[in-house]
């Protein structure tokens, strides 16, 4: 039988978390969903929109393309979030760049997923978030 022996870089599970969040952020995500807090500017898109309760965010309203729409924009009350990224509640015409199915690093992902053989997809999409799962409950076994 072989072993293997690892050694723990963090001093603590807190210590690991942080890092597993840190690494996290760096992954850019399909939807914006930034916490709108009191005074903060919302854009509202009538042309982009689902519904009158689609928003967006200061932030992806000025990285995306709204030219001849139907504006306006309000200061938020606390609540709420922004949708940029999601088709559900957004035309994918009226993203920022970094949001949505064709966000900057999502487009090389599809490009990758493509090549592969039928059916890998799936089952990845099951298991990364089971490691994922695994590895917090190891880390925080201290």
């Amino acid at each position: 039988t072989t072993t293997t022996s690892t050694t723990n870089p963090f001093s603590s599970s807190e210590e690991a978390l942080n890092a597993m969040e840190l690494m996290g952020s760096a992954i850019p995500r399909r939807v914006c969903q930034h916490p709108f807090r009191r005074n903060d500017i919302v854009w509202v898109c009538r042309t982009c929109q689902s519904d009158e309760t689609c928003v967006l965010c200061h932030a992806c309203y000025k990285a995306s393309n709204h030219e001849g729409h139907d504006v306006a924009f309000y200061h938020a009350q606390a609540g709420g979030c922004c949708d940029c990224g999601d088709p559900d509640a957004w035309d994918p015409e009226g993203f920022c760049p970094h949001h949505g199915p064709m966000a900057a690093g999502s487009a090389g992902a599809a490009a990758a997923a493509a090549g592969l053989p039928t059916g890998v997809v799936p089952r990845v999409r099951g298991l990364v978030p089971a490691c994922g799962e695994w590895l917090v409950n190891e880390i925080c076994r201290d």
